[in-house]
């Protein structure tokens, strides 16, 4: 009876990379506890730690449900790499969700992103929901609180930083939630072009049709994903503020803390600095937004795929120049 039970429910593969994180138990708990059917959720999770296979790991309830693979930080390349190391954990599950390992979750969380993800099918074939997610925070009294406890009716629509610009040498960017209200209120999802790499969520096979490359390293992995995914048939949809059932740590930007894979300490440790690892992964997405480049399963078929993203991300990748942000 249960295994029949169980065959109702479409599975969740929900990949999580983690670096030295503080916050992944409290991550994997309140993923599971806060599913309505926390038997479909399935984790391929990549701890990049110090104290691998933890002793809350090999107790936790769903431990059956959680493919482990831990690696000594020192020898981590990033989180492209961490990412790709991921997703080869999938294991032909209905749906993918990818989450930061510092994500809290609304109740019921799994039904509400499968059953957007449903609606949306009706206009798209491939519909890929992703955005920055809401924040939360830890109060005084060390509980996790939602930044903003009300949630608005905004779609969070990433755009480009109007500060970050291209160069003729460097395809990297920068971009930004840009909270947009649309009517009529009907309207839950706006069509975007940009994937937000800490919350992303669509078919499993997503995995084997836009895999990680493990060659990049921190900046340029959403560019990646965005267009590559462009190339084969997914459209990115961005959610209304109060339809993202799942909430980020952020951290204070320009803020050194020890739980960055750049960090001085750590990197003086290794014998592959992150500068190194860097100026490849900004070459890596140079070429890729160069015509003619031969990525491999890492790139995209044909120049014209590339033009086609421009055009709908109204960034000028070919000539090298950005069409200014519009303000809302």
């Amino acid at each position: 009876m249960q295994a029949n039970s169980l065959q109702k429910f479409p599975t969740i593969f929900v990949s999580v990379a983690a670096y030295c994180e503080s916050h992944l138990q409290l991550t994997i708990h309140h993923l599971f506890s806060q599913a309505k059917h926390p038997q479909r959720i399935f984790v391929g999770l990549v701890d990049q730690s110090e104290n691998l296979n933890p002793d809350w790991l090999q107790q936790f309830p769903a431990r059956k449900n959680i493919n482990y693979v831990g690696l000594s930080p020192i020898d981590s390349r990033g989180v492209s790499w961490a990412r790709s190391i991921a997703f080869s954990l999938y294991n032909d599950q209905d749906y993918l969700l990818q989450i930061d390992s510092h994500t809290l979750f609304d109740q019921g969380w799994d039904e509400l992103l499968i059953e957007q993800f449903k609606q949306l099918k009706n206009s798209h074939p491939k519909p890929l929901i992703s955005t920055y997610p809401p924040g939360f925070r830890f109060d005084s009294q060390g509980r996790a609180v939602a930044d903003e406890p009300l949630k608005s009716d905004e779609i969070f629509f990433i755009d480009r930083d109007p500060a970050s610009a291209l160069t003729a040498d460097r395809a990297v960017l920068q971009f930004r939630v840009v909270r947009k209200r649309v009517e009529p209120s009907e309207i839950t999802h706006l069509p975007g072009f940009h994937v937000g790499a800490c919350f992303l969520f669509t078919t499993g096979d997503f995995t084997q049709q836009v895999p990680y490359d493990p060659y990049l390293y921190f900046r340029g992995e959403e560019q990646s994903l965005s267009l590559r995914a462009h190339a084969k048939g997914y459209q990115v949809f961005h959610s209304r503020h109060n339809l993202i059932p799942l909430y980020h740590l952020y951290k204070e930007v320009g803020k050194a803390y020890e739980g960055q894979h750049w960090h001085p300490d750590m990197d003086a440790k290794r014998h592959t600095p992150f500068g190194w690892l860097q100026q490849r992964s900004n070459e890596r997405i140079n070429a890729l937004f160069t015509p003619g480049s031969d990525l491999g399963a890492y790139g995209i078929d044909s120049p014209a795929q590339l033009e086609s993203f421009c055009k709908l991300s109204g960034i000028d990748y070919l000539g090298r120049t950005t069409v200014p942000v519009k303000s809302d």
